[in-house]
């Protein structure tokens, strides 16, 4: 019986420690995928707001220099790793709008597909396509509740 008992606890055991092993290779894997997500994350949204305080502080504000500026640049990370440079995927992504609701360009990274903008911001002209603000809620976390509300911060700091 104690040799049964012996033989029953060794078997379990090893079951117990392959499960362990895999249980932790996964989660292991998972984190990484995780780290390398925030990785992008922070270093793209990085490159975005160097182009808003470039577009804010620029005396040229149409949309023509801010879609040159946008295609002059590339995101430094792709899928968790360094971009190419040259990977369609490490182009930023720019949508200009012409409606009469919303006259814009909105500027952002994406994650797959030609027109996929995961985090962007966007600037936004008037009528007259006459700069107004810049719109940074996307990457503040924020919805397009109150649009135009991160124009005003600047707006005051450059009248001062």
């Amino acid at each position: 019986m104690n040799v049964a008992l012996i033989i029953i606890i060794f078997l379990v055991k090893g079951n117990a420690t392959s499960q362990a092993q895999e249980f932790v290779k996964k989660t292991l894997e998972d984190s990484k995928y995780q780290i390398a997500q925030v990785n992008d994350n922070v270093q793209n949204n990085n490159l975005l707001w160097a182009l808003i305080d470039s577009t804010w502080k620029s005396s040229d504000k149409t949309k023509a220099f801010v879609k040159k500026l946008a295609d002059s640049q590339k995101v430094p990370r792709c899928n968790g790793k360094n971009c190419a440079g040259t990977e369609d995927e490490a182009r930023l992504r720019t949508v200009i709008s012409n409606s009469a609701q919303d006259r814009s360009v909105r500027v952002g990274w994406g994650s797959s597909g030609k027109e996929s903008i995961k985090y962007s911001f966007k600037v936004v002209y008037d009528q007259k396509d006459k700069f107004v603000t810049i719109d940074a809620s996307d990457l503040l976390g924020k919805t397009n509740d109150n649009p135009g509300a991160e124009g005003e911060e600047p707006a005051e700091e450059a009248a001062e």
